[in-house]
Formats: C-alpha cells, sequence, structure tokens
C-alpha cells in the first residue's frame, strides 16, 4: 500500500528578463494523448503573479505581506495595489497561453531576484471549479543600460 501521494505536479521554469524589454512568453498545455487543451470552448481564466521573496536557510518563499509587484489584471486589485500589469492572458484552442508585458511595463519593475507562478481556473458546471498552478519558478530582471523610457 502507498504511504504518501504527491498531487503537485507543478513544472519548475525559472524566468530570466530583462528591464525594460517587452516581456512575452507563451506555454502549450496538453493533455494525456498529447491534445492541446481547448481553453476558449472551456472558457479556462488564466491568471500569473510575481512577488518579492524572501530568504530562510535555504527556503525561498513569497512574502505574504508584500503585494505581488507585476500580475495579469483578471487577479483582483485594491486601492493600494501598486502592481504592474501584464496584458491580458492570450489564449487559443490549441493549448497555447501568451503572457506579455510591455516595454514600459518592464522598465518600471526593479531588477532583482523574485518568484512567480502561472495558475488557470477551469470552471465546472458543477460549481466545483478546477483550479491549477502550470509553472512556478523564480523571475530573475537583469538590469538594462540603455534607458529609453
Amino acid at each position: 500500500m502507498a504511504s504518501s501521494v504527491n498531487f503537485d505536479t507543478t513544472e519548475v521554469l525559472n524566468i530570466t528578463c530583462r528591464e525594460g524589454d517587452t516581456f512575452s512568453m507563451t506555454v502549450t498545455l496538453k493533455d494525456s494523448t498529447g491534445t492541446g487543451l481547448t481553453f476558449v470552448t472551456d472558457n479556462y481564466v488564466f491568471y500569473m503573479q510575481v512577488k518579492s521573496v524572501i530568504q530562510s536557510g535555504n527556503i525561498r518563499a513569497a512574502r505574504t505581506s508584500e503585494r505581488a509587484v507585476l500580475q495579469t489584471p483578471s487577479l483582483p486589485t485594491d486601492e493600494k495595489s501598486t502592481a504592474l500589469l501584464f496584458e491580458s492572458p492570450i489564449i487559443d484552442d490549441s493549448g497555447n497561453v501568451t503572457i506579455e508585458a510591455s516595454a514600459e511595463t518592464m522598465s518600471k519593475l526593479k531588477p532583482g531576484g523574485y518568484i512567480y507562478d502561472l495558475k488557470y481556473v477551469k470552471p465546472s458546471s458543477t460549481g466545483l471549479d478546477t483550479h491549477k498552478t502550470v509553472i512556478r519558478g523564480n523571475f530573475t530582471v537583469n538590469s538594462q543600460v540603455t534607458d529609453v523610457f
């Protein structure tokens, strides 16, 4: 008999980008048969959030007291939010989701180390929506030399 089960199938993908450069990332998600997921037809909603990190021994974790520094517009914000915004995710019925931020937005993000994750919600007619974190990892922003903003 099994002594444990791991439901965390999230993949780790570390991202390095540059302050002031356009950010564009496309991820293709497929089912177990290799067929792309139908994001538009099935009304998926994608969320990505980038947060500051704290270092504690060998553990890097999101600062729970920190607000996001960069996030998709579909995430709730309040009047105190200072998070920069990605463009709205672009999805299709071939399993592709594209997350982008303009060069101007990226020029406002301070160079340094952050962490992020990308997740989706797939609505269900039963009311038990599927929430799934797809990828997570470090989000490193390197500094720029030429400032055009």
